[in-house]
């Protein structure tokens, strides 16, 4: 293909402005791109065009998104465009391009480049850091001796969440030194760790008054902490990757001469050190494409600044080699809405000087069809604004066949749906009251909302279980706080915040809603909770005849076993509870019941974040159960971006999780005077800092400033999420300051402002309903196994998010295949060694030392058995493979991601994963190795079937060819723990030819369109590895509502 053809196509159907951004010969060029200007489209276009027009190397570009849903939708863009303008049969992969977070590629870069330090690290979320923190509060931690130093007054959370943002804001200003002990950090749990903790040092200087000195040594031991535990968390892994790039001087040299080409997305929400590294990536004469828009910076409470992106704005427009692109073109919304939001950004301060053009129309085919479809409106009350906006729900979606009448893409209409709908709220306290109004009218919702979760009845009725199996009394939290879980319980409830009666209030919601909850299993829950308590807390062992009446199995064994407790599985625990609360009836109903297994499924995902940390003592229980009230009442939340299949529901979110979203019909509710703008938003934030670095780091920027402009931002963002409806509503007597604004703006723009709620949403017409569906799917070959052998087993894991539980011996499987990847990374070395079993195991006992082979799961004998063992496997396979390591080379660990596309053309699968080695043959030829660790608990892959096996083989082979380009001849599979004298199956051949990968393909494609299609309700597809039912190893049997689990669990 030509360059004018190629040209010609990347440059097709975009508007003047667009063309402009993707074929720019400068090397630094800022896009500001207003909401709805196709600025995704954009940015893989200009990729594209440096691959087919400029020939750079993929391997040399990166780009940064904001989250990951939005980096696997740039993927899909990128790889349709290279397929665009490449000749068929030539390579369209991504190769070593990467795109994804900043943190993402942080901690892949340090596992790249330091292989040997973090190559077993991962990214410590949220809700594992507060798990963590409250662990190690008043031991390793330290954090005792701030809270101390914070004043009498101080609570437990209060002196958390000073310390976060201390730690988090050093960080992200890339302030944060400090002094490591020389010693390699320590593999076993216990002693030796906390030993080694206490000897850290923080040499930043924070401040010489008390909470300043105690923050500084709790920040160190912190540091450590994470270092022992193998974890980064998202603001360190940041400066890690900078501090060790900083060290190594050849390798900024290297990364210098590679030239990278980087596209950041969202760059008004970027932060100092993200700068610092965007600044190393590119360097002074490097290639840069910044994409944002100043109207839509919502993160400055995070330490996000605006003032990046009008110091870019700034630069780039006095630079000859840089250049500035408006994209003013809005293809999302209606002209009326278009114009609300222009007025509103009027009221925006510009960020540093900054002047944008107002946005454009850019979808001729989507007009305004009623004034009374954009409107502002007031109640007297919130119980009447919520009741009014279900009743308008139920017009513009009237029937379960026809809704509202809404343009595709292509020029015809369909139907909106319930998920096409979403309730916004500044803030997620008061979601509540709109939820019940949806509930009354029979309008199943989920919550999406920020840690509005911890509202939900049906949470906070396990949450209540959890705390009594738990030993916890009372539920506490500062009573300032309106996140607060007592707080939540007062405004939900209504009752005291202690788990015997949030049980039974919570209950009577659920009943109210109309769920199935019989008093005899309320009760049945709370006396499993209590013998739960009785087991853990007061180490009793109970009667048979005492638990005979609980459903669940394995929780009778857990109560009359004899052994000493040692430690528990909170997710196990959170299983057991939720299988004699019966929630399977729940499970295969649609509207409310959906919502609440959402919901649940969330609250599942929180309890695994408060596992990840490690091993649970007995003692710990109790702490991590309240790290979970504490972090899922303030700070815990749904996922942020769509659901691989969105549920039949309304979204009920707060605008910042809504950011990056859209939605045929919005309702901004509740804007409210102290709700919108937040009398929280200007609040000073306090921190255990003093001195200098307080102002260095800029905790000031934490709070809006005078004009609001912050939360004016916010309302900006809510806005232009609207496609066709957007009804902004509010209600008492006390009027937000933003009102008197938004009503001028509203009648100039076209819109209805009024009283009578019944003026609204008038003369709409109606087409057969038809749900707005994901054409791409990401996934994995261990997803898709789910869906292969249960369908519904996918929906609960992988749509409604529920987490199996964790055994102790999780980590195992993983520590060999670290192991065999160091020596299949040096293979000569190690096959000399195999002549001398003795130093072959000494070496190998190195590299566990050095934290290869991490167990977080497990200490003592159980731990040191797993490391013996390993030393074993490995050292016999060294052996048995010498001469293969001998004279052959392997390529490791070799990550991919490939795309399967549709037969018609209309999406595709993206398939990532890593293949365990790909042994080099005769290149390309090559044989590709998948391990099975041997010990069926802690690698799920061991229980495969030979047609999962050859299917996995399948998906390798074809990443093999489209994104590696070689030729795999076969498939190994390899047993390591296999008994050869006795004859046991060590290796078996999966042969690769075309045939078989053609049929792996189809597989996916059909597997995948079936997810898409929502097709769910369906049971075992076919028996377990062995012959037996697959019901009876599920991880979800005890809440999964299909007849065939309902007849197993009766049977058994």
């Amino acid at each position: 293909m030509s360059n004018e053809q190629i040209r010609e196509r990347l440059l097709r159907e975009l508007t003047a402005d667009q063309s402009k951004a993707v074929q720019s010969d400068k090397r630094r060029v800022l896009v500001v791109a207003g909401a709805g200007s196709g600025k995704t489209e954009v940015m893989a276009r200009r990729i594209a065009w440096w691959v087919g027009v400029k020939n750079i190397p993929k391997e040399n570009i990166v780009a940064f998104t904001f989250t990951e849903k939005a980096a696997e939708e740039m993927k899909f863009r990128v790889r349709y465009w290279t397929g665009e303008i490449t000749q068929p049969g030539e390579d369209i992969s991504l190769g070593g391009m990467y795109v994804g977070t900043i943190h993402g590629f942080c901690l892949a870069k340090l596992r790249e480049f330091w292989p040997d330090i973090y190559h077993n690290y991962d990214i410590l979320d949220e809700a594992a850091r507060m798990a963590l923190i409250l662990r190690g509060f008043n031991n390793v931690l330290g954090l005792s001796g701030l809270r101390s130093a914070l004043g009498p007054r101080t609570s437990q959370s209060e002196t958390i969440e000073q310390f976060i943002t201390a730690y988090d804001q050093l960080h992200e200003h890339n302030r944060f030194k400090v002094e490591l002990p020389s010693e390699v950090p320590p593999y076993r749990l216990g002693p030796e760790e906390r030993d080694w903790c206490r000897k850290a040092r923080l040499l930043t200087p924070v401040g010489s008054e008390s909470a300043a000195q105690a923050f500084a040594v709790s920040a160190a031991r912190y540091y450590s902490y994470i270092r022992c535990r193998r974890f980064l968390d998202f603001s360190t892994c940041q400066t890690e990757f900078l501090f060790r790039l900083e060290e190594d001087a050849k390798l900024m040299e290297s990364l210098k001469a590679q030239h990278i080409h980087l596209v950041v997305d969202e760059v008004q929400d970027i932060n100092s050190v993200q700068l610092d590294i965007i600044q190393a990536l590119t360097g002074e004469d490097g290639n840069l494409f910044a994409v944002g828009d100043h109207r839509q910076s919502i993160y400055g409470f995070r330490g996000a600044k605006v003032e990046i992106i009008g110091k870019l704005w700034n630069q780039f427009k006095g630079d000859p080699h840089s250049e500035v692109v408006d994209l003013q073109e809005n293809f999302r919304s209606t002209p009326h809405i278009i114009e609300i939001a222009n007025r509103w950004s009027d009221t925006i301060s510009p960020a540093g000087g900054m002047t944008t053009p107002h946005m454009l129309h850019g979808k001729t085919d989507r007009r305004d069809t009623h004034p009374s479809h954009v409107a502002l409106v007031n109640f007297i009350e919130r119980n009447e604004e919520a009741a009014w906006i279900a009743r308008a729900i139920r017009a513009i979606v009237p029937t379960e066949v026809e809704g509202a009448r809404h343009d595709k893409r292509d020029g015809t209409y369909r139907g909106l749906a319930l998920s096409d709908i979403a309730v916004l709220v500044r803030s997620s306290t008061d979601v509540r009251t709109y939820m019940e109004a949806l509930e009354d009218a029979g309008i199943p919702s989920v919550v999406r909302a920020g840690p509005d979760l911890f509202s939900q009845p049906e949470v906070l009725f396990l949450v209540a279980a959890l705390a009594i199996s738990a030993g916890i009394d009372q539920f506490y939290g500062s009573p300032h706080n309106p996140k607060s879980l007592p707080n939540r319980i007062r405004s939900v409830l209504g009752c005291s915040p202690e788990p015997e009666p949030v049980l039974q209030e919570s209950a009577r919601l659920l009943r109210r809603s109309g769920l199935s909850l019989d008093r005899e299993v309320e009760e049945r829950l709370y006396f499993a909770a209590e013998a739960l308590k009785a087991r853990i807390v007061d180490g009793h062992v109970l009667d048979a005849d005492y638990v005979s009446a609980f459903r669940t199995h394995k929780l009778r064994e857990f109560l009359v076993n004899r052994r000493p407790l040692r430690r528990v599985f909170p997710q196990q625990i959170f299983h057991w509870l939720l299988s004699e609360a019966e929630v399977y009836r729940w499970d295969t109903c649609k509207g409310r019941s959906e919502a609440a297994m959402f919901h649940l499924g969330t609250l599942s995902s929180l309890v695994t974040g408060i596992e990840t940390p490690g091993w649970t003592s007995v003692t710990d229980y109790k702490w991590q159960i309240i790290g979970l009230c504490q972090y899922g009442a303030e700070g815990g939340r749904t996922p942020e971006q769509p659901l691989i299949v969105k549920p039949d529901a309304v979204t009920i979110s707060t605008i910042h999780t809504a950011k990056g979203l859209e939605f045929a019909a919005v309702f901004l509710v509740d804007v409210c005077a102290n709700r919108f703008p937040s009398t929280y938003a200007r609040r000073a934030v306090q921190v255990p800092l003093s001195g200098d670095i307080v102002h260095e780091i800029d905790i000031d920027g934490l709070s809006d400033n005078d004009n609001y402009d912050g939360e004016r931002r916010l309302m900006y963002v809510a806005l232009t999420r609207a496609e066709r409806f957007l009804v902004i509503s509010h209600s008492g007597t006390r009027r937000s300051r933003f009102i008197p604004e938004l009503q001028d703006i509203v009648n100039a723009s076209g819109g209805t402002v009024t009283d009578d709620a019944g003026k609204l949403l008038n003369e709409i017409r109606h087409a057969p309903l038809e749900h707005k569906r994901e054409e791409q799917l990401s996934t994995s070959f261990s997803d898709l196994r789910y869906y292969l052998a249960c369908p519904h087993d996918y929906y609960l894991r992988k749509v409604l998010g529920f987490s199996p539980t964790i055994d102790q011996a999780f980590g195992y499987g993983r520590g060999i295949h670290n192991l065999l990847r160091v020596v299949h990374s040096n293979p000569v070395y190690w096959a000399e060694l195999a002549k001398d079993r003795a130093k072959l195991e000494a070496e190998i006992k190195l590299m566990i030392e050095s934290g290869l082979f991490y167990l977080r799961y497990t200490t003592g004998e159980p731990a040191e058995n797993m490391r013996h063992k390993g030393v074993r496997i490995v050292a016999d396979y060294i052996q048995h493979f010498a001469d293969e390591l001998r004279e052959l080379t392997f390529e490791p660990e070799k990550e991919f991601e490939t795309l399967v596309e549709y037969e018609y053309g209309d999406g595709g699968a993206l398939i990532s994963g890593a293949i365990d080695i790909v042994r080099r043959d005769e290149p390309p030829r090559v044989t590709l190795i998948d391990f099975k660790s041997g010990d069926l608990e802690s690698d799920t892959h061991k229980q495969l079937d030979e047609d999962e096996i050859k299917l996995q083989l399948g998906i390798y082979a074809v990443a093999a060819k489209k994104e590696l380009q070689y030729e795999p001849d076969k498939g190994l599979v390899r047993y390591l723990d296999a008994d050869r004298s006795k004859g046991e199956k060590h290796e078996l051949v999966v042969p690769l030819d075309s045939q078989s990968i053609e049929d792996a393909k189809r597989i996916v494609v059909n597997t995948a369109m079936a997810v898409r299609d929502r097709k769910f309700k369906c049971g075992p597809l076919k028996p377990g590895r062995t012959g037996e039912e697959r019901c009876k190893k599920c991880d979800f049997i005890g809440i999964c509502g299909m007849d065939a689990a309902l007849k197993y669990k009766k049977q058994s």
